[in-house]
């Protein structure tokens, strides 16, 4: 089955969309444990675990979602502070573009 990009993009906005709409940010300070912090890894794990899958597949539009929840999880660890790493430089480039 041949994805539809944009038909797969309308539903990923959408679905962003009504979360941000009820998004409601907590007290803080926040107590976050390692435990929390390590969940958020995992997950980002099984998402480059789903990307790699879907590519091998032919899922190319569910690979790139899969990669960017990755990478935006690990982009909101590096914002809060809560993790130290660095992205390879040719990602630095198209990031900042």
């Amino acid at each position: 089955m041949i994805e539809d990009a944009k038909e797969c993009s309308k539903r990923y906005i959408a679905a962003v969309e009504a979360t941000l709409s009820e998004l409601k940010p907590i007290t803080m300070p926040a107590i976050i444990t390692r435990r929390d912090v390590e969940r958020v890894v995992e997950v980002a794990k099984r998402d480059l675990s789903d990307s790699r899958y879907y590519g091998e597949t032919g899922k190319a539009v569910t690979s790139l979602a899969s990669i960017s929840y990755a990478e935006g999880l690990l982009d909101a660890l590096g914002f809060l502070k809560l993790g130290e790493f660095s992205w390879p430089q040719e990602l630095k480039t198209n990031k900042n573009s």
